[in-house]
């Protein structure tokens, strides 16, 4: 005889299932977005070439995003430098190794900390401010009347943001890179007695251009990545108030994972493929 399933079989087998259908169903919402985000990047390619057309909208980007950021990063890297090498210094110093304290800062500013922490600083003040501008633009309707007026959005909205991030990403990461080295060998020189010659030269030891230009590389990359999601958020907003600050908050979290995944990847193709070959 076949035996009956209980009631708590069969509420242990709807939840599951439930919880399949959720997950599966999430899955393709995120594909969903990420191929909406895709397309929406390829049609801004497409506008490139009307790109002369849009230079009073790129400089005032331009400004807003790198000039707006400049004090802020500043400051981090600044003070991440100075953390970093009373850290490590500390620990060195047990070693008789203090000396090499600019061949690690350097090496973790320049390849990694300046992109990411210019990336972080501006998906937060930048991208989240982009998908909150073209949410409400999009909410009241006024993208719709740029299409009425046959002016392409991704043209007039989407080009000179994607584009002013592009250029201020690797200025920013720039100087992040020397401020937070400068903070470090301010640490190093009165705190663990390393003059700044020798950290410099510590630091130049283990750099090479390879370094340098993968960083760069990578702020590019990023900058493209958070424009790309903070402005396909920002034109498919819905709901009014409510669906503005639900975009602000998707394009934050969206930013943060894919410019971490974005930079798994680069530092692996760097690392494990362009190192062996130039070096």
């Amino acid at each position: 005889m076949s035996r009956k399933t209980t009631l708590f079989e069969r509420m242990d087998h709807s939840t599951g299932v439930k919880a399949v259908e959720s997950v599966g169903r999430a899955a393709m919402e995120r594909a969903s977005l990420g191929g909406r985000a895709l397309l929406l990047f390829i049609d801004t390619i497409y506008q490139l070439p009307k790109t002369a057309r849009s230079l009073p909208q790129i400089f005032r980007q331009i400004e807003i995003c790198g000039i707006g950021s400049l004090f802020v990063l500043a400051l981090i890297a600044f003070l991440t430098g100075m953390i970093m090498a009373l850290q490590t210094g500390s620990e060195l110093l047990k070693f008789g190794a203090q000396n090499n304290l600019g061949a690690i800062i350097g090496a973790t500013f320049v390849r990694e900390f300046g992109p990411m922490w210019a990336a972080i600083i501006m998906l937060a003040r930048v991208g989240a401010a982009m998908a909150a501008e073209l949410g409400t633009m999009a909410v009241n309707e006024e993208v719709d009347a740029l299409r009425v007026m046959n002016i392409n959005p991704v043209r007039f909205l989407v080009l000179p943001r994607m584009l002013a991030l592009i250029v201020s990403m690797p200025l920013l990461t720039v100087i992040a890179d020397y401020v937070g080295m400068f903070g470090g060998a301010l640490v190093a020189s009165y705190v663990y007695g390393s003059p700044f010659d020798q950290f410099l030269d510590s630091a130049r030891g283990i750099l090479g251009n390879l370094d340098f230009y993968s960083g760069l590389a990578k702020s590019m990359v990023f900058g493209a990545i958070i424009a790309t999601i903070a402005c396909d958020r920002g034109l498919h907003t819905t709901d009014g108030a409510e669906g503005v600050g639900r975009s602000t908050n998707q394009t934050v979290v969206a930013s943060v994972i894919c410019v971490l995944i974005a930079n798994l990847m680069m530092t692996g193709f760097v690392q494990q493929i362009l190192k062996p070959v130039f070096e």
